[in-house]
């Protein structure tokens, strides 16, 4: 299975490429912020796992002025970028960045609401989807709201084989790239990533303590779920 390396190069050019190669990337984005605000007060605090480039915590932060943020992200060259946009937003007593992996989080810190976007898809469902979703679930206060996005679908299925061919189509009707550049682009997507179905990420939700999972979001092998957590996983 080959990996997608978030290295200088990638992270440098990620928030412009992200949004043409995901349908609806702002819309999604844009959706979550509003159930966050829907579902928390005048001050909390969030959990962004995978904070990545900051755009998300950056975004968030102009929203709600008063809420305070904690990002994880493992790469080094999205780290910095982050700390670039942290640095000219003024956001530095508003927000933490922990380079690195969420277990690495202190457990007696818990969040009003947690995010994970376009994350876990990056994982084997052999525990490893699991151990993510319950390192979250530990740092999560009763009743926390949960936001997570995920490319998902059964690999072998027609609906998964007619979704993908309009993604590629999709991305070519947007004149980024040729036909080749967008076909060997997707399979190194395709081999990065560890699909599974929606009911399974709606079970791992489950069994680690979140439920009143909802769909809010759908663009081709894309989703978005909004969940509480409710339960000590």
């Amino acid at each position: 299975m080959s990996e997608i390396k978030f290295d200088s190069d990638r992270a440098q050019k990620y928030d412009r490429k992200i949004r043409i190669s995901i349908p609806g990337y702002e819309g999604l984005h844009n959706m979550a912020y509003a159930l966050l605000g829907l579902n928390l007060g005048r001050q909390a605090d969030i959990l962004v796992v995978g904070s990545g480039t900051g755009m998300e915590i950056v975004n968030l932060s102009q929203l709600y002025p008063e809420w305070q943020f904690t990002g994880v992200e493992p790469s080094p060259d999205m780290m910095a970028v982050a700390n670039q946009k942290l640095a000219e937003n003024k956001l530095g007593d508003r927000v933490k960045l922990h380079l690195g992996v969420t277990d690495e989080l202190p457990e007696s810190k818990l969040y009003d609401a947690a995010t994970l976007m376009l994350v876990m898809h990056f994982l084997p469902d052999d525990g490893s989807k699991l151990a993510l979703l319950q390192s979250i679930a530990k740092r999560l206060k009763p009743g926390a709201t949960f936001i997570i996005a995920d490319l998902h679908g059964d690999k072998k299925s027609r609906q998964f084989q007619h979704f993908s061919s309009a993604w590629k189509l999709y991305e070519f009707n947007s004149g980024v790239a040729s036909k080749q550049e967008i076909e060997e682009n997707f399979n190194l997507r395709m081999n990065a990533v560890h699909y599974v179905v929606e009911s399974r990420i709606i079970e791992l939700l489950q069994t680690v303590g979140f439920n009143e999972i909802e769909r809010f979001y759908n663009a081709y092998l894309f989703g978005g779920w909004v969940a509480k957590f409710h339960g000590n996983c």
